[in-house]
């Protein structure tokens, strides 16, 4: 008998004993004096058979092993409660070999690291190689696995990432990439240079400081676990994207709320568990296909009308439906109700049909010079039109062009304004094309630049103000309490990033506002020009605040070429799915619902 029919017949009868309110462990079935009755184990199977007309044989083993395993738990339970001896069930997932369970005794006082030396020593491999999957969560070595929320009786997902001894090198970069790409995102997030946020438009999103920090970090290891994914090493994919999930609890809930990203997620961690064979985690990928629902109804519409509305197509985003929807169809099958799981395994069976892409328009395309994943995003979007999905492709790569050169634009403007400094109604930043409207009437910038700002960007009252206010001689010196002002936040400036001189030198520029002197910074890559004379700053200084700034701009550009390895160039990389494993899956689980 195959694995896959004996879990059927499985799934039924263990379904069927519980709604009976059969308890295996108990008498008749068994007896605390002469332990396993038989005879009523064997009356049980007849009655079994009977009902769900399977043969007797079957429905025999499988109740003595669902009592074995009632008898063991029970077992266990009591050890805990008497000496606090916990029983864990390891399922060993090693990429290319069978899956192996191990059930190992501990005390969950103990640090993850411990349970690892043991698993370790059980199938030889080191530690290094070894992540712990327990409640959707990678366990900190650190942390003891009570903390951790691993309970007796628990089954922990023990992921190996070497496959082979010629492979260690190569396993061992892979191991370290992960600390690596949380390194990296976070040094680049602060930078948008290197990473931006956008809308599905090509439009910017604003939000602060340290959700954007926290949200990218989450976004580059969800992109990387989809790299891991398309090459179907799943157990990476899924370390990858718990990483991710984890990083995502640090965004504030509205934000989330906002966008789709974290049901991608959910989607994508629970897609990984079914690639796996990992069932005991359906609980929790039930959770998680409940959350993407939700958040696809109010993000597309229950028939994608909302998408409709604002894209004139829904071929692609329904990829993520049919795939929702299969998820959901197993689910159910493996909760026993097989007519609800039916009935949707058949909704995706017309689903795919309708999503299905030509392969020889795909090729048509593809000769075009576009990608494999536009044109199969192309093809979707215009329902296999291949001349429609030409002119699909070319119009969303110019929106998006266009919308990114606005937004360019729109940030080299704020930049320069946030460089020019605040007006006098502390509102408004001054307005660089009136600097130029000055300066081409003959006036200095920096004359025409103090005017706007005491003028809040009036042109005629700052022409005015710079007849009756001639260029103020050289500055004052500083009193005692400022300088002591000063000296109280250059700290905080440090702390951002910027060299202590550089802080200094802005504050003393910008009268002790931290805010406009962080902004200056930020506008000027934390080098402030002018005369420097008066704060006994040296061109030397200078010279090494540069190359310090150099060896930093070196540090980002090696940490982007490490990460960019695996982000896809492609806008809308993520729903290009092929839909050839959902077919594949859909024939499994259809095969054993429709077999008389």
């Amino acid at each position: 008998m195959q694995a896959m029919e004996k879990e059927d017949f499985l799934i039924q009868i263990r379904d069927k004993i519980r709604k009976d309110c059969v308890k295996l462990w108990l008498p008749p079935y068994y007896l605390e004096t002469n332990g396993v009755s038989e005879l009523e184990i064997n009356n049980l199977s007849k009655s079994l058979s009977e009902a769900l007309q399977f043969p007797l044989d079957i429905c025999t083993d499988i109740i003595k092993e669902l009592q074995l395993n009632s008898l063991e738990n029970l077992k266990r339970k009591t050890q805990f409660q008497e000496c606090g001896l916990a029983t864990v069930k390891i399922k060993i997932i090693d990429q290319g070999k069978t899956p192996k369970i191990l059930i190992k005794e501990v005390m969950l006082t103990w640090r993850s690291c411990e349970l690892k030396e043991i698993i370790c020593q059980e199938i030889s491999t080191s530690p290094e190689k070894l992540k712990l999957i327990s409640c959707g969560k990678v366990l900190n070595n650190s942390d003891s696995l009570i903390t951790q929320r691993v309970k007796n009786g628990q089954q922990i997902l023990a992921i190996v990432l070497a496959e082979s001894l010629e492979e260690i090198q190569q396993n061992e970069n892979k191991i370290k990439s992960l600390e690596t790409v949380k390194t990296d995102s976070k040094l680049l997030a602060m930078d948008d240079d290197y990473m931006r946020l956008e809308d599905q438009y090509g439009k910017a999103i604003k939000i602060p400081q340290v959700e954007r920090i926290a949200l990218i970090v989450a976004l580059t290891l969800h992109e990387k676990g989809r790299a891991a994914l398309k090459r179907e090493d799943y157990s990476t994919a899924l370390i990858f994207f718990l990483e991710a999930d984890h990083e995502f609890s640090n965004c504030s809930s509205v934000f989330l709320q906002s966008v789709d990203n974290y049901a991608l997620l959910d989607l994508d961690i629970a897609w990984c568990y079914l690639c796996l064979q990992s069932f005991t985690h359906l609980p929790e990928a039930q959770k998680r296909l409940k959350r993407c629902e939700e958040k696809f109804l109010q993000t597309y519409g229950a028939n994608l009308e909302r998408l409709m509305f604002i894209k004139g197509n829904t071929g692609n985003e329904a990829c993520l439906f049919t795939r929702l929807h299969l998820l959901q169809a197993i689910v159910l099958y493996h909760e026993n109700h097989r007519v609800e799981s039916l009935n949707l395994l058949r909704k995706v069976e017309e689903e795919l049909e309708t999503l299905h892409v030509d392969e020889q328009s795909l090729i048509s395309l593809v000769e075009q010079g576009y990608s494999v994943a536009e044109a199969r995003l192309g093809l979707r979007a215009t329902s296999g039109d291949v001349n429609a999905a030409a002119n699909y492709i070319h119009e969303t790569r110019q929106t998006r062009l266009e919308s990114r050169k606005k937004n360019l634009a729109q940030e080299l403007l704020e930049k320069e304004k946030k460089k020019l400094g605040k007006c006098a109604d502390g509102k408004q930043y001054v307005d660089p094309n009136f600097v130029k409207i000055l300066v081409n009437m003959g006036f200095n910038k920096e004359t025409a630049q103090k005017a706007l700002k005491m003028c809040n960007n009036i042109i005629v009252d700052s022409i005015q103000y710079i007849q009756e206010n001639p260029s103020p001689g050289p500055s004052q010196s500083k009193s005692t309490e400022f300088l002591a002002l000063v000296d109280d936040l250059v700290p905080q400036l440090v702390e951002a990033g910027f060299d202590p001189k550089m802080a200094k030198l802005a504050l003393l520029k910008n009268s002790g506002d931290i805010i406009l002197s962080t902004e200056e910074l930020l506008a000027n890559d934390g080098i402030i020009s002018g005369d420097l004379s008066e704060f006994d700053i040296h061109q030397e200084t200078i010279e090494k605040i540069k190359q310090k700034q150099k060896t930093e701009d070196e540090k980002k550009q090696k940490a982007f070429d490490r990460i960019k390895e695996d982000i896809s160039i492609v806008d809308d990389d993520y729903l290009d799915i092929t839909l050839v494993q959902e077919e594949m899956f859909l024939k499994q689980y259809l095969s054993l619902l429709e077999k008389k």
